[in-house]
């Protein structure tokens, strides 16, 4: 699993020199993925404490505690493909001030930008890219540790890889 993922985490850290905002916007598609995928792989010994059961998702309310007896294909089809990453925060009962959320939805709807960035020259944007591209590496490191240990992210020498 990790090795497939390495590519993707040395995207990032290429991409951060020249182009901060593509970084950012790829950091938190990995931060959605990881969590789906360790919700795919663990859902069966997953406890209360750790996720919230009662969570509805989608136009239907698909509840985690009905969804994860599925076989894979039914899950993803049924809920994965249902949950945003609001949904994937209540489901994991992440904190309302620890929630990836709002920065990533920022980035992705471009509201960062209108507010804060239309008028503003190219090296204002490139500090301010810059800014969130911190914030979405912290968020990936932050959610890698306390959601997905197995595959724990770690930022060394300002490069995003795997532990260990």
């Amino acid at each position: 699993m990790v090795d497939a993922w390495k590519p993707t985490l040395e995207a990032i850290n290429s991409l951060e020199a020249k182009y901060p905002y593509a970084a950012t916007v790829l950091g938190y598609v990995v931060l959605e993925r990881l969590l789906k995928l360790h919700l795919l792989r663990n859902r069966m010994t997953l406890t209360a404490e750790e996720v919230d059961f009662d969570k509805k998702v989608g136009r239907k309310g698909q509840r985690l505690g009905d969804a994860r007896d599925l076989d894979d294909k039914s899950f993803i089809q049924r809920f994965l493909l249902n949950c945003a990453l609001g949904d994937l925060e209540d489901i994991y009962k992440i904190r309302p001030k620890g929630r990836y959320s709002k920065d990533r939805n920022g980035v992705f709807h471009s509201n960062l930008y209108l507010v804060n960035q239309l008028e503003s020259d190219y090296q204002s944007r490139d500090a301010q890219n810059r800014a969130y591209l911190k914030k979405a590496k912290e968020h990936l490191v932050e959610a890698s540790g306390l959601y997905f240990p197995q595959w724990t992210i770690v930022e060394l020498r300002g490069q995003l890889q795997f532990k260990g």
